[in-house]
């Protein structure tokens, strides 16, 4: 089986809302075929229509999580366009397998961030290339997977990423973006709280890591990208009838309607 049978196999089950167990057939090598995978994943989606890249998510950002899958380093899928919604968006329970989200800190690339082959050495180096900041909330679908699911397999299926809901943007000073606290909010009731240093220590280490990896990947960051920084909150699963809201102190408040 190479990689486009195995991406095949993940996107059609993936599509038709299959549970995690559907994939047991599939045995990814290593990293690097996991992405290979994701990529194919990723010009798939874009094939069946939705559109081109809009923006990345950063998962695994805690270490809690990195150890459930057995790693110490997160991981990235793309967001596309199409599934990046405005603030309080509506949807559909049956589209999803388990339908997931989190609260977290997403920030808009500036500037077209260049492939140094090296790479960027420290978070303070990309600063010149981010600008607004923003609340969100990332729609996730982990197919009933809950602890099972390996590093590979989570890379392989684009990191489990189903779009997401951005607020309104604003422009803080970046450095101070892992002081900010904020709230996961089921039904008006409090899921979860955190902070951005839950996020690797500071959000902009997310993006740091985000930079370069794509870098290695043969990958960039444009003008307009949104890059979701990881959840500072345990992830939510919500019911039809829930509210979801997430609230970061000093960026906008974003919410979304099951049903």
């Amino acid at each position: 089986m190479d990689v486009q049978d195995k991406t095949n196999i993940l996107y059609n089950n993936c599509k038709n809302i299959k549970p995690y167990e559907s994939d047991a057939s599939i045995e990814i090598k290593n990293v690097d075929e996991a992405y290979s995978i994701q990529d194919s994943f990723i010009n798939l989606k874009r094939k069946d229509g939705y559109g081109d890249i809009g923006g990345w998510k950063v998962a695994l950002t805690n270490p809690e999580m990195q150890r459930l899958v057995g790693v110490d380093n997160p991981v990235e899928g793309a967001i596309h366009k199409p599934l990046i919604y405005k603030n309080n968006v509506t949807v559909k329970l049956n589209n999803y397998c388990h339908l997931g989200a989190e609260a977290e800190i997403a920030i808009k690339i500036d500037k077209d961030i260049p492939s140094k082959i090296n790479g960027f050495n420290n978070k303070e180096e990309i600063i010149p290339y981010l600008k607004e900041v923003m609340v969100a909330l990332e729609i996730v679908d982990d197919r009933n997977s809950g602890s099972n699911v390996t590093y590979e397999k989570l890379i392989a299926q684009n990191s489990m990423n189903h779009g997401c809901i951005i607020g309104e943007s604003v422009e803080i000073d970046l450095m101070t973006l892992d002081k900010l606290e904020g709230e996961l909010i089921v039904s008006d009731k409090v899921f979860g709280r955190g902070k951005g240093k839950n996020v690797l220590h500071h959000p902009l280490n997310s993006v740091l890591y985000l930079v370069n990896n794509l870098i290695k990947r043969g990958r960039n960051l444009y003008a307009g990208d949104i890059v979701l920084t990881g959840s500072i909150s345990t992830t939510c699963w919500p019911k039809s009838g829930d509210k979801v809201e997430a609230h970061i102190e000093k960026l906008n408040t974003v919410s979304m309607n099951i049903f």
